[in-house]
């Protein structure tokens, strides 16, 4: 396994524990909101370690399968991340109908994203001829995993991009709007570490793939953890969560994941 997959994969358990810390740990509901989201970003992660796994073995159709993964969670995270926004700084619990529609919106986007390998599972491959948001993928001429768009590529982008933007407008009206002192403080650098955080994985992960240019999707799936663990840092410091506790019953379950991912590395 070369050194990008492993180190993919190992960004993706560090994700997956700041996910544990941040749930187990937080004592609000904006805390559980973000372990979601980031749980969401782990997931992206592993979904392109796996991707480039499968690539470099030769199963190029199960390289594509986890490729719309990466898609699919990068759309999860969006949603979890504008309902995230909606409970920050408060602890807002959103009304039903806004749970509602934010489910089905998730349902929407596990259509686009799987919709033929639904209908092949359950027999009917040939009524969806072809993929709808990644069709299939290659290497290109410099090495590197690339892949082809499919017909309602343009309907993701739509959803993505629209979500991101109701975060950011959410946030940015939470600091205009607030009040506290503290709070407003909260708001303004949740918006701008939000703001930052994304411009990698736009730019490296959507963006430059779209164009054609697969070389840096790698370092953007990577880069996830450096934002990620500033938000973190955030809440902890500004929930007072019990994190040395929840560290240390982690530790153990990082060391036996690290040992199974370098038993494979060999």
């Amino acid at each position: 396994m070369s050194f990008y997959i492993f180190s993919t994969f190992f960004v993706a358990v560090v994700l997956l524990c700041l996910t544990m810390i941040i749930y187990l740990g937080g004592k609000n509901y904006s805390s559980h909101a973000c372990a979601l989201w980031i749980l969401g970003v782990a997931f992206w992660v592993s979904s392109g370690a796996f991707a480039f796994l499968f690539a470099s073995l030769g199963y190029m159709d199960l390289a594509a399968f986890w490729v719309r993964g990466c898609y699919f969670w990068g759309t999860f995270i969006g949603i979890t991340v504008f309902y995230f926004s909606l409970t920050y700084p408060n602890s807002y619990r959103p009304a039903p109908f806004v749970r509602t529609i934010l489910f089905l919106a998730f349902l929407l986007i596990v259509a686009l994203c799987y919709m033929k390998d639904i209908f092949s599972l359950l027999g009917y491959g040939d009524l969806i001829p072809l993929q709808t948001v990644i069709a299939d993928t290659y290497f290109n001429t410099n090495g590197y995993l690339g892949w082809t768009f499919g017909s309602l590529y343009i309907l993701w982008d739509f959803v993505f991009f629209g979500f991101w933007m109701a975060t950011l407008a959410t946030l940015w009206q939470k600091y205009t709007q607030q009040v506290d002192t503290v709070l407003r403080k909260q708001s303004q650098y949740m918006f701008w570490a939000i703001t930052a955080g994304i411009v990698p994985g736009i730019v490296l992960n959507t963006l430059f793939p779209w164009l054609g240019i697969f070389g840096l999707f790698w370092p953007g799936l990577l880069a996830s953890l450096g934002w990620v663990s500033i938000l973190t840092y955030s809440l902890i410091k500004q929930n007072q969560m019990e994190v040395l506790v929840v560290t240390s019953e982690l530790l153990v379950i990082v060391l036996i994941l690290l040992m199974f991912i370098g038993f494979f590395a060999v």
